[in-house]
């Protein structure tokens, strides 16, 4: 879609900027939801080594208090 989206966008600019302009408010959107899906509701600088530690623990603390 955001492949799709940059093609349109280009092709857009040339004949209907009007129009290339709505394009590029849908075409962020889409990198929005890119993120979001990416990132998986996790704050930006959030490293996997981070949130396997974090996990780990969670882990520990649910043994511990058992």
């Amino acid at each position: 879609m955001l492949e799709d989206s940059r093609t349109l966008v280009k092709a857009l600019m040339k004949t209907d900027p009007a129009r290339a302009y709505l394009q590029q408010r849908e075409q962020r959107e889409i990198i929005r939801e890119i993120a979001e899906l990416q990132g998986n509701g996790q704050v930006k600088g959030v490293t996997l080594a981070d949130q396997l530690a974090e996990v780990r623990a969670r882990r520990l603390a649910a043994t511990a208090a058992s």
